[in-house]
């Protein structure tokens, strides 16, 4: 495969991967379902609202790199260059950190987490995470990692 195809259409790659996992968590969902039908409603919720959010910055991605004119993804990793369409795809990962975390720890996200176990796990999803303040915690942990991750990206990429 050519590579400058790969890095123009790479964005594709996390909405695959994202459907693939939405069907995988959706089947687990099915035995809590059958053995709690009342939570039918929550699960569809979470795994809409999982589906469309998560795939947010990879569909502004797939904007920039298909109609805006970008040839590759490697150009996200230089914000500092200005352009227009990378500079709204670091907005919009901004935005939805800051609306995940927002319902994380005032609208009860951690806890439906805890109800909703299909969606945070250890060890391959053997280990359920029962305790709401661990998942905030490692949300922070999470957080970051990306802010400490992108400070490099920029630091990295204005020197090169």
């Amino acid at each position: 495969m050519n590579l400058s195809i790969l890095l123009k259409y790479f964005w594709l790659i996390p909405i695959i991967v994202t459907g693939i996992n939405g069907i995988i968590s959706w089947k687990k969902a099915q035995r809590h379902i059958n053995e709690n039908p009342e939570l039918k409603e929550g699960y569809e919720k979470l795994f809409h609202g999982y589906l469309v959010w998560i795939n947010i910055p990879w569909v502004v991605m797939g904007i920039g790199c298909t109609i805006g004119g970008i040839p590759s993804i490697e150009h996200y990793l230089r914000p500092q260059d200005g352009n227009p369409y990378v500079l709204v795809w670091f907005v919009t990962l901004f935005l939805l950190i800051v609306f995940a975390s927002f319902w994380l720890f005032f609208r009860d996200g951690a806890e439906k987490l805890v109800r909703y176990p299909v969606f945070i796990a250890f060890a391959g999803g053997s280990k359920k995470i029962t305790n709401p303040a661990l998942i905030k915690i490692l949300w922070l942990l999470g957080l970051a990692g990306t802010v400490i991750a992108i400070i490099i990206v920029i630091i990295y990429f204005t020197s090169v």
